[in-house]
């Protein structure tokens, strides 16, 4: 039997930040071992609840109070009068973070892990080049992400206690693990993605006019924001589901789609349906490192659907692209320039 001596100097040792793993494992045996103990916690409860810790605190002392408590636990045993004091103070520092924890029925390994903070987060940052072939990262948790080219990818060498967070702009594809104790989110220019474990592909670089985020598998909670960081819009999407963002006013158009058009980079194709020229130009710039430049607005909106090989080169995609002869491409020194067909 532990004696009760020795249980005050756990607490002391443990708020001094000097408790070992074994004696963290008999502190927490003690805490549930009978309900008196347990009963020790409530009554300092009350005393928080009824924010006389803070009094205290302040210069107004529940002596009596605290002696109680403290002759609870030493019930039976011979009581160093000259450490009642200290004794005191550590039941205050420990009821102000401990004992909500005991209440709600957490272990003390529970409350270590939920009040001891996180040590500061380092970041690994990758980025892929226009043109750059696709890239691979694992994270810390097993969650796969596959960047995109023109993406940088921001992510912490090992993830918090309560979160998993990374920054993204540009594209990729996310596998998440799954861990129902800590949320994975993917933070955007202007959107948040918030999930547990589920399968998608994000579309979002910060200097383009609209987002895109199309769920594979799973469920998702999408938060967009406005050019002023308001939030706009919060709505969860299920399977199959394909958000488009604008990036400016934050507004949300939620359609079902064939995930598998947009996920199709992943396998080493390019897939579109229905798209527009100029968004399917900015696919290519970043596909391919190089600049296009539409000359007439006319051209623009003109909307085509196909699938070509990454390993294609870049002329062989315009011709399938022209071969309706709407227009033509001229590659220059710096730049291809498409215009409309004379």
């Amino acid at each position: 039997m532990t004696s009760n001596d020795h249980i005050e100097e756990l607490i002391i040792r443990y708020f001094e930040k000097e408790i070992d793993e074994g004696s963290l494992k008999e502190l927490d045996q003690w805490i549930h071992e009978k309900e008196e103990n347990k009963s020790l916690f409530f009554e300092l409860k009350k005393l928080y609840d009824s924010q006389r810790l803070s009094t205290y605190l302040k210069g107004r002392s529940y002596d009596k109070q605290w002696e109680s408590l403290y002759e609870k636990i030493n019930a039976g045993s011979t009581v160093r009068k000259k450490r009642t004091n200290h004794f005191r103070i550590i039941c205050l520092r420990y009821a102000a973070v401990a004992v909500m924890a005991v209440c709600i029925g957490f272990g003390m390994h529970e409350l270590i892990r939920k009040f001891t903070p996180d040590p500061p987060i380092s970041f690994n940052e990758i980025t892929v080049e226009k043109g750059g072939k696709a890239n691979l990262v694992i994270l810390s948790d097993g969650s796969e992400v596959i960047l995109n080219s023109a993406t940088h990818f921001k992510y912490p060498t090992e993830f918090g206690k309560d979160k998993r967070e990374v920054y993204l702009d540009g594209e990729a594809y996310f596998k998440v693990a799954k861990d129902d104790k800590k949320l994975f989110i993917v933070k955007l220019s202007r959107q948040e993605i918030t999930v547990l474990g589920t399968w998608f592909n994000v579309l979002a670089y910060k200097e383009d006019p609209y987002s895109t985020i199309t769920l594979a598998e799973g469920k998702i909670l999408l938060e967009s924001y406005d050019e002023n960081g308001k939030k706009m819009s919060q709505m969860f999407m299920t399977s199959e589901e394909q958000a488009y963002v604008d990036n400016t006013t934050g507004s949300v158009s939620l359609n079902k789609v064939d995930a598998t058009i947009a996920n199709s980079w992943i396998d080493g194709k390019y897939r579109f349906k229905d798209e527009k020229l100029s968004t399917i130009v900015r696919r290519l710039e970043n596909l391919y490192g190089v600049a296009l430049r539409i000359e007439s607005e006319t051209l623009k909106d003109i909307r085509y659907t196909g699938t070509f090989s990454l390993g294609q080169k870049i002329e062989d995609v315009l011709k399938v692209i022209t071969s309706e002869k709407q227009f033509n491409y001229q590659i220059t020194s710096d730049e291809i320039i498409l215009s409309v067909k004379k």
